[in-house]
């Protein structure tokens, strides 16, 4: 029997090209419950671009389109929930490979 309620932790490092961070697993909705990102670089600001995606073929809604995060700090990339729907993800991509760190709580829910 499936879980009711399964709380995960998704810890990344975000690259310089868009990728996937997390997506909801068949038949469950995920709850982004909080999303904490932090610039690890030493040197300098890095930009974040954060998208949702409902589709393979979708170009992304952007939840955050190069957004500024400076040099030894963070931010919280989701000011509230965010539900994201059976099938569909997140990408983030980052000005600068390896220089950004994001740690998401989510809660996925069964459906039904």
């Amino acid at each position: 029997m499936a879980e009711l309620n399964v709380f995960k932790t998704v810890a990344e490092t975000v690259n310089n090209t868009a990728t996937t961070i997390y997506t909801a697993p068949q038949n469950y909705t995920g709850i982004v419950l909080s999303t904490q990102v932090a610039n690890v670089d030493p040197d300098s600001d890095v930009n974040l671009t954060f998208t949702y995606h409902d589709s393979a073929n979708s170009p992304g809604i952007e939840l955050l389109k190069d957004f500024t995060i400076p040099v030894g700090d963070a931010c919280n990339a989701t000011a509230g929930k965010l539900v994201i729907q059976t099938t569909h993800y997140l990408k983030m991509e980052a000005s600068k490979s390896n220089s950004l760190k994001v740690i998401l709580g989510v809660l996925e829910s069964l459906n039904g």
